[in-house]
């Protein structure tokens, strides 16, 4: 039952996303006079629709998101299948008037990154309530419930340690215990353990660790915690202009960190690297979604801004079929000052698309072995 709320939360939360997105590319055609054909949620088979103003408006019956069909989207395919038909060139053209292909670059780059837009604003929303809400802390001695391969933790440190102290210092909050270590990585630091009862000492020399990688669950010392008790503390931000600084500085930290870890994940997957934990694919974010319905507020709306400047970020990538890769083929036929053949653009999608399905399903496969 947990793991079917689970996936039911994953997919009215990806729906939700996708909406958004699709929604920035709709808006954004719609003002610049390109004929929008569809706007689906989920994917076909088609489950209802109704037309209004020109517009198919329909519900599908896979729950994968939704999307825009605009009209010259996939070149002058259209074109192409009305001569078939038998169509004169006049009535192709009064009919292609609004195709996206038809219209300014400008105007095309802008409508593709308009779903970017939509799911960044989103995150920056999302982060700016969670900074105004209180967050819960943790108090008084940790115990270790995780050691990280191959980390200063390992052989030193065991799951069910109650680490007390530090160089003889003890800490309210577990907070300002990890900010010690941290600040004194390089250095031996001595722990003070109650271990079967037992007070001990452990001595452990904490690693230099990026904020990349703390972000990918990799700590000073290597071990994961559970606080004695929990607390909440109000947060600091009191006012909404604090607090839209705040959310739209994380969205935009957050977005130029991802590239990076992107290709770190990438090469983990090739086996380039140790990095392909860091990346999770739909089973490990719905696995997360799943956790994150026992979360406070504050972590459910972080968690889904996360996901949502995920989703701007990897479609502003210049790969087909992505919005960047579509931007980097109309950039390619503007440089040519020509359009490229239907056919060859059809497969540089198609191409694109089998490659993200790989991908995904390497992560998949990660997903499935955690």
């Amino acid at each position: 039952m947990d793991a079917l709320v689970a996936i039911l939360a994953f997919l009215v939360v990806l729906v939700a996303l996708v909406l958004v997105h699709e929604v920035g590319h709709f808006a954004a055609a719609k003002m610049a006079g390109i004929t929008v054909q569809e706007f689906g949620v989920g994917f076909p088979p088609r489950a209802a629709s109704v037309m209004w103003r020109g517009t198919r408006y329909s519900l599908n019956w896979i729950p994968l998101g939704g999307f825009v069909k605009m009209l010259g989207e996939d070149g002058d395919i259209e074109a192409k299948r009305m001569r078939e038909r038998g169509l004169s060139e006049g009535a192709i053209e009064q009919a292609m008037a609004g195709a996206f292909n038809r219209k300014p670059i400008l105007v095309r780059i802008g409508v593709l990154l308009a779903g970017v837009v939509m799911n960044f604003l989103l995150a920056a929303v999302l982060f700016s309530i969670a900074s105004t809400l209180p967050v819960e802390v943790g108090r008084g001695p940790l115990t270790v419930t995780e050691i990280q391969a191959a980390s200063p933790a390992e052989g030193n440190l065991r799951v069910g340690d109650v680490i007390v102290s530090a160089d003889g210092q003890t800490f309210e909050y577990s907070a300002d215990l990890t900010a010690y270590v941290r600040e004194h990585a390089g250095s031996p630091v001595t722990l003070g353990v109650r271990r079967d009862g037992q007070m001990q000492d452990v001595v452990v020399t904490p690693r230099h660790v990026t904020d990349e990688e703390r972000a990918q669950g990799k700590g000073a010392i290597g071990f994961g915690y559970e606080p004695q008790s929990y607390e909440q503390v109000a947060s600091p931000v009191t006012s909404a202009p604090q607090a839209v600084a705040r959310g739209f500085g994380a969205a935009v930290d957050i977005a130029y960190r991802i590239p990076g870890g992107l290709v770190d994940a990438i090469g983990g997957l090739l086996g380039l690297n140790d990095s392909a934990g860091a990346a999770a694919g739909p089973i490990g974010i719905a696995a997360e979604t799943g956790r994150q319905l026992e979360a406070p507020l504050v972590n459910q709306l972080t968690f889904i801004g996360l996901l949502s400047i995920n989703l701007a970020v990897l479609n502003v990538l210049p790969f087909p079929p992505l919005d960047g890769g579509r931007i980097l083929v109309i950039a390619v036929e503007a440089v040519r000052r020509r359009k490229l053949p239907a056919e060859r653009e059809a497969l540089i999608y198609l191409t694109g698309f089998m490659v993200l399905i790989a991908l995904v399903i390497l992560i998949s496969i990660q997903d499935v072995q955690n």
